[in-house]
C-alpha cells in the first residue's frame, strides 16, 4: 500500500484532463480527439502538465501526430503546445526545453507550406512567445521565420489563449491609454476562468468514480484482512490469491489517487486563475484612478511612469488620496 502512493506521487500535480498514468498509446488517443475549442485544449493541456516529467516523450508522441495531421488539426495541435508552454513554465523548463527542440522546424514547414491561415497563425504564436518570453532570448530567432513580410494579424493576436473570441475587458482596453492597463486587460483572463472551472465540472464524475471505489478497495482490504490468518495456517494457492487480489487492489488504490490529485489540481487551477482576475482588476482600477489624478504621466516615458505608480500606491495605503498627494514634479525629481 505504502508502495502505491509512493508511486503517485512520483507524478507532480498540477493540471487536471483526466489523470490516470501517462502512456504514449494514451496521448496519442487524446490528440487524436483533440478539437480547437479552448476547454479541450485546457483539458489536454491540463494533462500533459501533470505528466511533466514525461515531457522528452509527450513532445516526442506530438510531434509525430502533427506531422501526420490535417492542416486544420495542426492548428489545433500548436495551440496547444502554447497552452502547454505558456502553463508549465512556471512548475519548471522541461516543457520550454523539449519543445524548442521540434517547433523551430516545423513552424517554419506549417508557415510555408499552411497557407495564409497557415501563416497567420505561426505569425501569432510568434508575436506572443516573443511577448512574453516564453524561450527568452532565444524567440529572437524565430522572428527569422516571418520573413521580411509578415502577415497582417487582427486586434486580438497578443491574447494568451489564440483560440478564445476577443472579451468585453479586451474591447474596453482600446478606450485605455496606459500600455500597462493594456497588457492587463489584454489578457484573456475570461476565458482561462471559464475553461478551468469546465474543466472542474469535467471533472466531476472521475471524482465521483474515484471516492466510490476507495469505498469498495477499503471493504475489500477488510474482509482480505480476516483471511489472512486462514491463509497461512492452509495451503500455498490461497496464499497466492490473496497476493494477486492484494496487488489489484493496490493498483485500484493508486488510480484513484491519481485522479483525486488531478482534481485536486483542477481546483487549485480555478482558485488561481481568480486570484489573478481579482489582482488584475484591483490594479487596473488603482491605474485608471491614477490617470485621473496625474494626466500628465501619459506623457513621460514608460520606465518613469512604472515609478510614479508604485510610489503612489505605497502613498495611497500609507495614507489617502488628496489635496497631500506626491505631484508628478516631486515624483519626478525622486525617479
Amino acid at each position: 500500500m505504502a508502495a502505491a502512493k509512493a508511486d503517485a506521487k512520483a507524478e507532480p500535480t498540477g493540471g487536471g484532463g483526466g489523470g490516470g498514468s501517462f502512456t504514449e498509446e494514451r496521448l496519442s488517443e487524446k490528440l487524436n480527439k483533440l478539437s480547437s475549442s479552448a476547454a479541450s485544449i485546457q483539458t489536454l493541456s491540463n494533462w500533459c502538465i501533470f505528466h511533466r516529467k514525461r515531457a522528452r516523450r509527450v513532445v516526442d508522441t506530438w510531434q509525430r501526430q502533427f506531422n501526420n495531421a490535417t492542416t486544420d488539426k495542426k492548428v489545433s495541435f500548436l495551440y496547444l503546445s502554447n497552452d502547454i508552454l505558456q502553463n508549465s513554465k512556471r512548475k519548471g523548463g522541461e516543457f520550454v526545453n523539449e519543445f524548442w527542440r521540434v517547433l523551430p522546424g516545423l513552424l517554419k514547414d506549417f508557415y510555408e507550406n499552411g497557407g495564409q491561415d497557415g501563416k497567420k497563425v505561426v505569425a501569432r504564436l510568434i508575436g506572443i512567445w516573443d511577448e512574453r518570453k516564453v524561450f527568452g532570448t532565444r524567440s529572437e530567432s524565430l522572428k527569422d521565420i516571418l520573413g521580411d513580410n509578415p502577415p497582417a494579424l487582427n486586434n486580438n493576436s497578443t491574447t494568451s489563449n489564440p483560440t478564445s473570441k476577443p472579451s468585453s475587458v479586451s474591447k474596453s482596453s482600446q478606450r485605455d491609454s496606459s500600455p500597462i492597463i493594456k497588457k492587463l486587460t489584454v489578457s484573456g483572463m475570461p476565458e482561462k476562468i471559464i475553461t478551468a472551472y469546465q474543466s472542474v465540472l469535467d471533472q466531476y464524475f472521475d471524482e465521483d468514480t474515484a471516492l466510490n471505489k476507495c469505498k469498495i478497495t477499503v471493504g475489500v482490504l477488510e474482509k482480505m484482512n480476516k483471511d489472512v490468518d486462514e491463509a497461512c495456517t492452509n495451503d500455498i494457492q490461497q496464499a497466492l490469491s490473496l497476493i494477486s487480489n492484494l496487488q489489484e487492489q493496490e493498483a485500484i488504490l493508486k488510480q484513484c489517487i491519481e485522479q483525486l490529485e488531478s482534481v485536486d489540481a483542477a481546483r487549485i487551477t480555478l482558485i488561481s486563475n481568480l486570484k489573478e482576475a481579482l489582482s488584475e482588476e484591483v490594479l487596473r482600477t488603482f491605474l485608471i484612478i491614477f490617470e485621473m489624478f496625474y494626466p500628465d504621466c501619459l506623457c513621460i516615458p514608460s520606465s518613469l511612469q512604472t515609478k510614479l505608480y508604485i510610489l503612489s500606491f505605497l502613498y495611497v495605503i500609507g495614507k489617502k488620496v488628496g489635496a497631500s498627494s506626491p505631484s508628478v514634479a516631486s515624483c519626478s525629481s525622486r525617479g
